[in-house]
């Protein structure tokens, strides 16, 4: 079961560590998760190293999506793990089996997949761009309830929440990560964090959200906002 979430990487963080665009955040419990491995893989070693999280203990690599600001810190993980699942897309297989050569084992995701106890795969939604086509999130069980974590929830973040509430058999306990709404207008915004709010109890968005974007979900949320940026840890 999954005990704490920290972020690593992130557009905004605070004062200890260094903003930049990307998203990273470890999975902490009995299975340790690296989701997404951020854009510059000096900043995510300094972050981590500043929050004492060592990349080498790391069970597993989940890879939302193939885009730079979610794997550009992946080969000097690499470095510090050996023979560790990568969980990829399946329309992303072969490039990071290129990527990754020998001290990794990619595992392409298709359908909702189990990854580890009580941590699964939403499957591939599609993004409706040509490149990615697809993008998977992960749902983790926790002593409160089950979480969703997004990289940049190109599918839609609604779409998203529904098939992970689908999968979880319940409500969300929260959603964090990134929702992509820097280019929406706030009416937009508005509308979908109000549809989310019947999905799950918290949410944390951060990365692509937007300033804008977290400013309204704040506004609908209230309290039932968490603030996230790089340097946040949430136990459960």
């Amino acid at each position: 079961m999954t005990e704490k979430i920290v972020i690593l990487y992130d557009n905004r963080a605070f004062k200890e560590l260094t903003p930049d665009w990307g998203f990273s955040a470890f999975i902490e419990g009995e299975t340790n998760i690296l989701f997404d491995t951020g854009a510059k893989p000096e900043i995510l070693e300094r972050n981590a190293e500043a929050l004492s999280i060592n990349l080498s203990d790391i069970d597993g690599i989940f890879i939302s999506h193939n885009h730079w600001d979610h794997t550009g810190g992946l080969k000097t993980v690499m470095k510090k793990v050996y023979h560790v699942d990568i969980f990829v897309p399946e329309s992303d297989a072969e490039f990071f089996e290129e990527k990754v050569g020998e001290r990794g084992i990619v595992i392409p995701v298709d359908d909702p997949t189990v990854i580890a106890p009580g941590i699964f795969s939403t499957g591939m939604m599609p993004t409706g761009m040509r490149d990615p086509a697809f993008e998977h999130s992960l749902v983790a069980k926790t002593e409160k309830g089950s979480i969703l974590v997004t990289g940049c929830s190109h599918p839609g973040i609604e779409k998203i929440a529904e098939e992970a509430v689908r999968l979880a058999e319940r409500k969300l306990f929260m959603i964090i990560g990134g929702f992509h709404m820097y280019k929406k207008e706030d009416t937009s915004i508005k509308k979908t964090a109000e549809k989310l709010l019947d999905l799950t109890e918290f949410v944390a968005p951060c990365h692509c959200t937007g300033d804008n974007g977290i400013e309204v979900f704040k506004e609908v949320f209230k309290d039932r906002f968490i603030d996230c940026r790089a340097g946040t840890e949430i136990a459960f």
